[in-house]
């Protein structure tokens, strides 16, 4: 949320007391009560970080799973939205149950990052959770059998999608993939995500692989990125098209065969449609919950010092997963490094294999099982920190059945082989 954690937990300080406020709760049922319908059970739930097409997408679709079967309506408050990250058309999928209700006011949309259950305000429930509580729980459902609900097309961007492939001259049936790759154009003032992002143009190879399978691809993203040059008509660099709209993001994300995305924005749109994805340059993180069948193509982690090639079970004992800082890495003596461009076209191969023959991957066995037992090690550990218990962090989802590692991941030297 801030700078640093001394901070965040000065802001909660703060949030709690105004929380507690009586002009506050005057001012979230003043907010709510126009929206609720007599004899529908309506649960309130506070979206603080609007602005971020990621949490946009995400959250909903995890409410969607966790409460959409015990409630009749699910109000949604948030700002009023702004900035380079804010995309108003995408909370108009999660479907008919959910209304979305912006305030103006700059205090609500922040009691998003308060913990406090749900709660019973008579005339409605307010569930007060986190970003990172939402993520923990629709993790714990997912692993206990539970359904997943995902998001639903609104027409009128299916009709405006559709018009966008005529316009620029996909014939009818094409299969497509969206991709996205984030780099420093967005959000340049957060630097400590630099090691997040990586380098579109060593995605050449894999594009034109897609392109020669008789695939269009849409790329995602913002205008300051680096563009895509010297590409055939097939590949469309959405933000810089002279018919671009935000809805389009979201059509595309509906609808295409498959992404080949990264953890940022757009993959939280693609996931919450269900559809298939390769998540490639990725870091190990505690909350991030790709599909089951998505796969998963890791950086590099090597020792700053020596530029070996740090193993699994050394990244999981340093508890990388676990840091979400630029400089925390640097401080904890490790590099990142990007996949390479022959990494990104062989999963490319893999991508197109499988939508054409419907067949998943059929993993190395012995090593996925590995990377799963590691996993559950190391989550272990963080079920057990009472820290981690506080900040929602008690959960890691490579422990379980979310995505899997790419072939060429459970491959590499050293990487499962050394302890």
């Amino acid at each position: 949320m801030t700078a640093s954690p001394e901070e965040d937990e000065a802001l909660l300080e703060n949030l709690r007391a105004e929380f507690g406020k009586k002009e506050t709760m005057e001012k979230l049922f003043h907010t709510v009560i126009p929206h609720l319908e007599e004899g529908k059970r309506t649960l309130v739930y506070i979206l603080a970080q609007v602005d971020r097409i990621g949490h946009t997408a995400m959250e909903p679709f995890f409410l969607k799973t966790l409460f959409g079967p015990h409630y009749d309506c699910i109000i949604l408050i948030t700002g009023q939205g702004e900035g380079a990250g804010y995309n108003p058309f995408i909370l108009q999928c999660p479907g008919a149950e959910f209304v979305h209700v912006s305030t103006p006011d700059p205090v609500l949309p922040m009691l998003g990052f308060l913990d406090g259950g749900v709660l019973d305000l008579k005339l409605f429930h307010l569930c007060l959770a986190s970003p990172q509580r939402v993520v923990r729980d629709f993790g714990r459902h997912v692993t206990t059998g539970g359904e997943i609900r995902y998001f639903e097309l609104p027409e009128a961007i299916r009709v405006a999608g559709e018009a966008f492939l005529k316009e620029v001259g996909m014939p009818a049936e094409t299969p497509f993939v969206v991709l996205h790759a984030r780099d420093m154009s967005y959000l340049p003032e957060k630097a400590h995500h630099a090691f997040r992002c990586a380098d579109i143009r060593t995605y050449e190879e894999a594009i034109r692989r897609f392109v020669e399978a008789g695939y269009w691809v849409f790329r995602l993203g913002d205008k300051g990125g680096v563009p895509l040059e010297g590409y055939p008509e097939q590949v469309v660099d959405l933000p810089r098209h002279p018919f671009y709209s935000q809805a389009l993001d979201v059509f595309l994300s509906a609808r295409c065969a498959f992404a080949f995305n990264q953890a940022s924005g757009p993959e939280a749109l693609v996931r919450a449609f269900g559809r298939p994805a390769a998540t490639v340059n990725l870091v190990y993180e505690l909350l991030r919950l790709p599909m089951i069948n998505d796969l998963l193509l890791f950086k590099h982690y090597l020792s700053a010092r020596t530029g070996e090639i740090l193993s699994y079970a050394e990244i999981l004992e340093r508890r990388l997963p676990a840091i979400g800082k630029g400089e925390d890495f640097e401080a904890n003596g490790v590099s990142i490094r990007e996949n390479s461009a022959e990494e990104l076209a062989e999963l490319a191969e893999i991508m197109i294999e499988r939508d054409r023959s419907g067949a998943t991957v059929a993993p190395d066995a012995d090593r996925l099982a590995l990377f799963r037992t590691l996993g559950r090690n190391y989550e272990r550990t963080v079920l057990a920190d009472p820290a981690m218990q506080t900040d929602n962090q008690d959960f890691y989802a490579y422990a379980h059945d979310f995505g899997r590692p790419a072939p060429s991941v459970l491959h590499r030297k050293g990487f499962l082989d050394r302890f």
